[in-house]
C-alpha cells in the first residue's frame, strides 16, 4: 500500500496510507473545518503559490458549495480543465487562496460543479483520443486491437446506475440528462440529492494519481440508504488516493472500514488540540458509541432505552440545563458495562460520563457499589414511572382540564394494580437479591473439591440469611402505601401508558402529553413538571 508523508500542525509530519480512510471527528467548533484548511495549505504548495513544479495533490470539497448545472457545460482542453477545478481559475497565476476559495477558505461558497463536469467530459475526450490513436496504430501495423477500456465518463455513468438503477444517468455528448422510464430531463432538473451524488462521483474520479481527497459532509443531501455504499464504491474505485471525512453523521463515520481517525478535541482560534487514534485500541466500546463520545463537547449520560423512546426525549428536557449529553445505550447491564469501559481509558478521561439506570429491584448496597463506579439509579423503580408520580399526576389534572379528583383517582388506580401484583413483584425482588448476593460470592485461590465449594455456599447461603433477605424484601413491599412509595419499588412497564384513561385520554396518549408539555419551552407548566420529575431522579456531578 503506497503512502504520502503529510505536514500536520505542531510541525508534525504522519504517513497516511492510500486506500485507507481517515476521519475527522470532534464536537461542533472544535475547528475540524479549520485543521483540514490548515492540512491543505501545509501541504499543497498551490493553495498560496503559481507555477509550482512538485506539488502534494490535496483537493477539498468545501460543505458551503453550489450544486446548480448549466444548460451546457463548456469543456476545455485537459490542463485547462484541471487547473480550473483543482485551483480555481485556468490562467498561469491563479492560486487556490485567491481563486478556489475567493481569499476565504472556511466560508467561501465554491462554485464548481461545472467545472467537475468539464474534467470528467475533458478527461473522457483524451481517453477517447488515445484509443483511437492505439486502435489506428494497430490497424496500420496490422496487429491485434487493443482490449477496450472504458472512458471516464462510462465508469460515473455504471457508478450511478449501479447506485440507482431506477434512475438512469445520460452523459453522453457532454452534457448531463437523467431518464426515469420513457422520461428524459435535464441535470439542473435533479433533486438535490441527486445533484450531489452525481458531484461526488465526479470529483472522485476526476482526482489526480496519489491525490488526498478531503470531503466536508460526504453525507449532504444524500439519502441514508445509499451514502454509505456510495463511498465505499468510490473508495474501491480510487484505490490510488485517501479520502478524509468530516463528518456528523456517527453511523457514515462507523461504516467505513478500518479508518484512521483523527480526533479534534478542541481549537483556541490559533491553534489545536488533536490525536490520532486507532479504535481498535477502544475495543470495549462500540465503534459508534466512541466516536460520538469524541464528537460530544459537553458530559455524556449514559441511559437505558433507545433514541426513539419517551425516556431518551425525558432525560433529554431534564439534563438540558446541566448540560449532559444523552446517549441511549439499550438494557441497564449494558449502561453498567460501557460506564465501566469508558472509565478504564485514560485517553477519554478529559471526558466525564456517568450512567444512568432504573432502580428495578435491586438493594440499597448494589445501589451506593453502582453509584461508586458513576451509575445512579432514579428514585422510582424505572424510567416510566417518571410520568405517573403524584406531582406530576396534580399537574395533568390541571393541565388537560380534568375534573378535580382525577390525579386522586389515579394514584388509586396505581395503589389498586399494585395491591394485585405485590406477590408477584416479591417474588421477583426476591430473585434478584438472591442473584446479587450469588454476585458477591468469591472463594480464594485455592484449589477446592466440589463438596467443599458446596459447604462455602452453605455457609453463605444459609436458611437464616435466606429467610433474612426474603423478610426485608415484604417489608418493603408491604410498607410501600403511597404513590411515590409504591413507585420506588413497583416494577410495570406499560404503568405510564394505562393512566391515560382517568383523563379522559387513550391510554398510550398520557406519557406523550406529559412530553409536549415539557418540550413547550414558553409553558410554566413545563417548570413545574420538570421540577416535580426532578425529585426522583438523580443528582449528577
Amino acid at each position: 500500500m503506497e503512502t504520502m508523508i503529510l505536514k500536520f500542525p505542531h510541525n508534525e509530519e504522519r504517513e497516511i496510507k492510500f486506500g485507507k480512510p481517515i476521519v475527522l471527528l470532534g464536537a461542533n467548533g472544535s475547528g475540524k473545518t479549520r485543521f483540514s484548511i490548515r492540512i491543505e495549505e501545509l501541504n499543497d504548495p498551490s493553495f498560496s503559490q503559481v507555477n509550482v513544479k512538485e506539488v502534494k495533490y490535496i483537493h477539498r470539497i468545501s460543505a458551503q458549495k453550489l450544486l446548480s448545472i448549466n444548460d451546457t457545460i463548456s469543456v476545455f482542453d485537459n490542463d485547462s480543465s484541471q487547473k480550473n477545478l483543482f485551483v480555481g481559475d485556468p490562467h498561469q497565476y491563479a492560486t487556490k487562496m485567491g481563486y478556489r476559495f475567493g481569499s476565504n477558505p472556511a466560508t467561501h461558497l465554491i462554485a464548481d460543479y461545472d467545472k467537475a463536469l468539464s474534467l470528467l467530459f475533458s478527461m473522457a475526450n483524451k481517453e477517447l483520443e488515445d484509443e483511437h490513436k492505439k486502435n489506428r496504430i494497430a490497424t496500420e501495423k496490422e496487429a491485434e486491437t487493443p482490449v477496450y477500456k472504458p472512458t471516464v465518463v462510462e465508469r460515473a455513468t455504471d457508478i450511478w446506475n449501479e447506485l440507482l438503477p431506477h434512475r438512469k444517468i445520460d452523459l453522453s455528448g457532454n452534457g448531463v440528462h437523467a431518464l426515469y422510464g420513457a422520461e428524459r430531463y435535464h441535470g439542473k432538473e435533479m433533486s438535490d440529492g441527486e445533484r450531489v451524488m452525481l458531484y461526488m462521483i465526479c470529483q472522485a474520479l476526476v482526482q489526480r494519481p496519489k491525490t488526498l481527497l478531503i470531503i466536508d459532509e460526504p453525507e449532504l443531501h444524500i439519502h441514508k440508504a445509499i451514502v454509505n455504499k456510495l463511498w465505499s464504491v468510490l473508495e474501491a474505485e480510487r484505490r490510488d488516493c485517501a479520502f478524509m471525512y468530516i463528518t456528523h453523521d456517527l453511523s457514515f463515520a462507523a461504516s467505513r472500514v478500518d479508518p484512521d481517525i483523527i480526533w479534534i478535541k478542541n481549537y483556541n482560534g490559533r491553534d489545536w488540540q488533536y490525536e490520532m487514534i486507532n479504535s481498535a485500541d477502544f475495543e470495549e466500546l462500540p465503534e459508534e458509541l466512541l466516536f460520538e463520545i469524541m464528537g460530544s463537547r459537553t458530559k455524556i449520560a449514559f441511559v437505558e432505552g433507545e433514541k426513539s423512546s419517551l425516556d431518551y426525549q425525558l432525560y433529554q428536557e431534564i439534563y438540558r440545563e446541566k448540560g449532559y449529553h444523552i446517549i441511549p445505550c439499550g438494557g441497564c447491564q449494558d449502561v453498567i458495562r460501557l460506564v465501566k469501559a469508558k472509565r478504564n481509558y485514560e485517553r477519554l478521561a478529559s471526558i466525564e460520563v456517568v450512567g444512568i439506570i432504573d432502580r428495578d429491584f435491586r438493594p440499597d448496597a448494589e445501589i451506593e457499589a453502582l453509584k461508586r463506579d458513576g451509575i445512579y439509579c432514579l428514585d422510582v423503580a424505572e424510567v416510566e414511572n417518571l410520568f405517573v408520580v403524584p406531582e406530576v399526576l396534580d399537574i395533568m389534572e390541571q393541565q388537560l382540564g380534568c375534573d378535580a379528583g382525577k390525579a386522586d383517582e389515579a394514584k388509586a388506580f396505581i395503589k389498586d394494580l399494585y395491591d394485585a401484583q405485590k406477590d408477584k413483584q416479591i417474588a421477583e425482588a426476591i430473585s434478584k437479591e438472591i442473584s446479587f448476593q450469588l454476585s458477591l460470592f468469591e472463594m480464594d485461590k485455592s484449589r477446592r473439591t466440589a463438596a467443599e465449594i458446596k459447604d462455602l455456599i452453605d455457609g453463605k447461603y444459609t436458611i437464616e440469611n435466606i429467610n433474612k433477605w426474603c423478610e426485608e424484601k415484604c417489608k418493603v413491599f408491604e410498607e410501600a402505601s403511597s404513590t411515590d412509595e409504591i413507585l420506588r419499588v413497583f416494577n410495570y412497564k406499560n404503568l405510564s401508558k394505562s393512566i391515560g384513561c382517568k383523563f379522559g385520554l387513550s391510554d398510550k396518549a398520557f406519557p406523550q402529553r406529559v412530553l409536549n408539555l415539557i418540550g413547550n419551552q414558553k409553558l410554566d407548566a413545563r417548570s413545574k413538571l420538570l421540577d416535580a420529575i426532578r425529585k426522583y431522579v438523580p443528582e449528577l456531578p
